[in-house]
């Protein structure tokens, strides 16, 4: 591996494991076993290096999340990004705690790429589902923000193994087909 890579997989693993703060420029040259003036080589300061972490990890979750959906019924994508969402945080548990680390940093402007494609994702899905019927929704961008929400509170949990085994993807698909479509428990609703 190069210096670089050394770096940001450093920066990834302490952010990850204990803040943006414990991040120091000594900290991370220390874990990538370089220099700390080779860290201002490639980077012009800690936060860029944050920032290139960030960049990758989000273009790494967003072209996950691209893929869920190319087509067919609107319930089917959302479930498609409810696996995404938790598939990315067990195969990839220190980017997925780096970012949701360094979002509630102060840096957290920089970094919330990931949040605003998902967003936007659920937003997309939401209106499609309900433009052809499949959905009931009044307010598409108040129900991504509530699903959003489920899914990065759901997703901490998991992140900091409690009930670790709980399927939030199963569950979260369950509990928003009856809010979407009306049903509740294989009934349809009033």
């Amino acid at each position: 591996m190069d210096a670089r890579r050394n770096l940001l997989n450093a920066a990834r693993d302490l952010v990850a494991a204990k803040g943006v703060k414990a991040a120091t420029i000594a900290a991370i040259a220390e874990k990538a076993g370089v220099a700390k003036g080779l860290l201002f080589y490639y980077f012009d300061s800690k936060e860029s290096v944050i920032r290139a972490v960030a960049q990758e990890l989000d273009a790494e979750y967003t072209a996950g999340l691209r893929e869920t959906c190319r087509g067919g019924r609107a319930l089917d994508c959302l479930h498609a990004l409810f696996r995404h969402h938790f598939d990315f945080l067990a195969h990839n548990p220190e980017g997925a705690q780096f970012l949701y680390q360094s979002a509630a940093s102060r840096l957290g402007h920089g970094v919330a790429g990931f949040y605003e494609h998902l967003y936007a994702g659920i937003v997309n899905v939401l209106e499609r589902g309900a433009a052809a019927g499949e959905f009931h929704v009044a307010d598409a961008g108040e129900l991504a923000y509530m699903i959003l929400g489920s899914l990065h509170g759901v997703g901490r949990l998991k992140l900091f193994d409690f009930q670790r085994d709980y399927d939030g993807a199963s569950r979260l698909c369950d509990f928003y087909d009856a809010v979407l479509t009306g049903r509740v428990q294989g009934k349809e609703g009033s």
